[in-house]
């Protein structure tokens, strides 16, 4: 049973592979496990769930090098008796997210991250168990000293789930949060990431103060296809929390919208351009009393039209912000990293792809600036 839905899991990822954000570095191992969850159905009850994890990540890594990891695909296992307990409710259908916890550490200290956005894709019930696929984005982690970075699969994942009759329409049980706890006793070490080398230099973390809402603007070196190199506005909103408690979740919220220069629209209007939209990974830098890092949070970058010449665009970058749990009491500094990136797919109107093709524009923070996103007290 388990090499079956680990076989489904590496199957959701080959299918999935064309989204990843970016590609998997060159030392990078798939790493397959199966982590057994209890999962709280309202009305239905409790039921175990084994869930089979794949995912590449790099075997090691320099000190200040990025390392990036490939989408997570899982594949969750409904028994029979389960199946058939939604289908006595008239479900026929399922379809959602989920938030997935991964917890990662280093230099002695663990955090937790709630990782939002996974989709379950619709999924009609099956007569006998069913394999309920899962994916989404892993953000991508920069630490600056030597040492092993254990990543392991966290204690919870939430789904939210659409339960939906063979018509169409919403089911009796509706639209239902499904939480599941990993069972005791498990070893859930999904890889040790070997980090070797000097200790790196650590990016700004500006004049840092207390967390809350918050509204900055930041300047980004922005290389565009054809133009080159052009310095792009962007600003910073959201929340920080100013506070929290440890072994809780703490959630900022924060969204990037850059204001491109018309010469980037003229590139995408001679392409015949008519729309773009793509992905993007935006840095965020962290430090924990003990240590820093950055994470590269993934980002979906809604469609724009192409805007009329002499007219700069505007484009959107909403993070992805995972939750984290710190284990101990403590203080969290919060900065822009040093850059962003988006991979950008321009089409025509009638949506078809254009000369440029898909392309990536990789941004570098401008020094000079003050980054400083807030800090959270942790009790």
């Amino acid at each position: 049973m388990t090499s079956r839905i680990l076989a489904a899991a590496v199957a959701v990822t080959l299918a999935i592979g064309a989204l990843v954000v970016g590609a998997a570095a060159a030392l990078a191992s798939t790493v397959n496990k199966t982590v057994s969850y209890q999962c709280d159905f309202p009305v239905l009850g409790s039921w175990e769930v084994p869930v089979a994890y794949t995912l590449d990540i790099p075997d090691s890594a320099a000190a200040g090098a990025r390392i990036v990891n490939g989408d997570l695909s899982m594949v969750a296992l409904l028994d029979k008796q389960l199946v058939s307990a939604l289908t006595l409710v008239q479900v026929a259908a399922v379809n959602g997210t989920a938030t997935v916890d991964i917890t990662a550490g280093h230099g002695g200290a663990v955090a937790t991250f709630g990782m939002p956005g996974f989709v379950i894709p619709q999924q009609t019930l099956p007569m006998n168990e069913m394999l309920l696929q899962i994916y989404g984005s892993v953000p991508s982690m920069v630490v600056y000293h030597q040492g092993g970075v254990p990543i392991t699969t966290g204690q919870e994942i939430v789904l939210r789930l659409e339960t939906r009759q063979a018509n169409g329409e919403l089911s009796p049980l509706g639209v239902i949060d499904v939480p599941c706890m990993a069972l005791a006793m498990q070893d859930r070490t999904l890889k040790v990431v070997s980090v070797a080398g000097n200790l790196a230099n650590q990016p700004g973390l500006g004049n840092q103060f207390p967390g809350g809402s918050l509204s900055k603007p930041l300047t980004y070196s922005c290389v565009f296809p054809q133009i080159g190199a052009t310095d792009v506005a962007t600003t910073w909103t959201g929340s920080v929390p100013a506070s929290g408690a440890h072994g809780t979740r703490v959630q900022p919220t924060l969204t990037v919208t850059a204001t491109v220069p018309p010469a980037f629209a003229t590139v995408l209007r001679n392409n015949n351009a008519a729309k773009v939209s793509g992905t993007g990974r935006v840095d965020v830098f962290s430090t924990y009393d003990w240590d820093g890092m950055t994470l590269g949070v993934p980002s979906k970058v809604p469609s724009v039209p192409v805007p009329p010449a002499g007219t700069a665009m505007t484009m959107t970058f909403p993070l992805a912000m995972p939750s984290f749990s710190i284990p101990v009491a403590g203080s969290i500094a919060s900065a822009a990293g040093p850059g962003f990136s988006g991979t950008l797919t321009p089409l025509k109107a009638n949506d078809t792809g254009t000369a440029l093709g898909a392309f990536t524009v990789p941004c570098t923070l401008k020094p000079g600036q003050n980054p400083a996103l807030g800090t959270i007290t942790i009790t």
